[in-house]
């Protein structure tokens, strides 16, 4: 009878040593991976554009890099993380994006677009991709409207207001985190 309550106490604390060990998925949109992505969005686009742009806010307890990024195929044909420039010629893509729909974007989502400058002249607006994004040890980075944000191009159709986007993060330590990103006039 002593073993078999024994055994019993035995099984009961593995369960719940078990229980204890599983994962909670409530804490941060990344399942737990020491990496906290917050406040995904992506920009509603018209019929004629050919590239958007999804914005977010990430934090890392640790420190860590964004270095890559994925959206279905059957929503864009490409994605890469870019910064806003001044100063410089846009990419290609830009210059697509810019001749679609200028009016729609504001300074910091057009493929180029002159500004004035302290001196009176025009300073040129672009975007160029960028090889990852640093995620500093306990800080708060924010992909937003002229810095740096998720292009996407090769659109394969409109974004409209409401709609999901599924986005796959790739970061250097805590390796893929998927998010979705709706979409919101703005």
């Amino acid at each position: 009878m002593k073993k078999l309550v024994l055994i019993t106490s035995l099984i009961l604390a593995l369960g719940i040593f078990v229980a204890a060990c599983g994962s909670d998925d409530s804490d941060t949109d990344s399942g737990g991976t020491g990496v906290e992505v917050t406040d995904v969005w992506a920009r509603t686009t018209t019929p004629t554009q050919d590239a958007g742009a999804i914005y977010m806010t990430i934090n890392s307890e640790d420190g860590d890099a964004l270095t890559g990024v994925k959206v279905p195929a059957s929503v864009a044909g490409m994605a890469q993380l870019h910064e806003t420039t001044t100063g410089g010629e846009p990419t290609d893509s830009e210059s697509a994006m810019e001749s679609d729909d200028s009016e729609s974007m504001d300074s910091g989502d057009s493929g180029s677009m002159g500004t004035d400058d302290s001196d009176g002249g025009s300073a040129m607006m672009g975007m160029k991709e960028v090889e990852k994004i640093d995620i500093p040890a306990g800080e708060t980075v924010t992909l937003e409207p002229g810095g740096f944000h998720i292009m996407l191009m090769e659109l394969k159709g409109q974004i409209k207001a409401g709609d999901t986007i599924p986005v796959t993060l790739t970061f250097e330590k805590a390796g893929t985190v998927k998010v979705d990103a709706t979409a919101q006039d703005q």
